[in-house]
């Protein structure tokens, strides 16, 4: 397995958060277009990104307030094999979440690359949608490629 890790602060309430990286109605205002699906361990997520094959992400491991883990069961293939755990710490001044993404082993390099680059953008719109309400959710995103 390959692994990429990134850190954000967020000035939130950490149960906003926590719900933020899990729950669809929240997850379309930083990450995909649509989201539909129940926030509950085992249940799946599906998330809507016009353009690409839908991606459904199973809820492998809630701990409230401190740890979300999805596991990816179909979509895009560069995806195939694929885990995002979200650890999330409360602090004084502000809450830290930090994205794990593990990939398959076999994930071609140019998708490696990709997801090293694109996921600080996204963080970076959970963290304008929870403290400022508006983040900027697929296709609103940041372009790293033209294709």
């Amino acid at each position: 397995m390959n692994e990429i890790r990134h850190r954000v602060g967020i000035k939130a309430n950490v149960q906003d958060v926590y719900e933020a990286v899990h729950h669809p109605s929240k997850l379309v205002g930083w990450w995909p277009t649509k989201a539909i699906g129940t926030p509950n361990l085992g249940s799946r997520i599906e998330l809507e990104f016009p353009g690409y094959p839908n991606f459904v992400w199973e809820i492998a491991d809630l701990s409230p307030n401190q740890r979300v883990r999805l596991t990816f069961m179909s979509g895009p293939d560069p995806w195939r094999d694929s885990e995002l755990l979200f650890e999330i710490s409360e602090t004084v001044k502000q809450v830290f979440v930090t994205l794990t993404h593990e990939t398959g082993a076999d994930t071609h390099q140019e998708a490696f690359q990709f997801f090293c680059t694109k996921w600080p953008l996204f963080l970076v719109s959970l963290k304008d949608f929870l403290e400022t309400g508006q983040g900027k959710p697929y296709p609103n995103d940041i372009r790293i490629q033209h294709d």
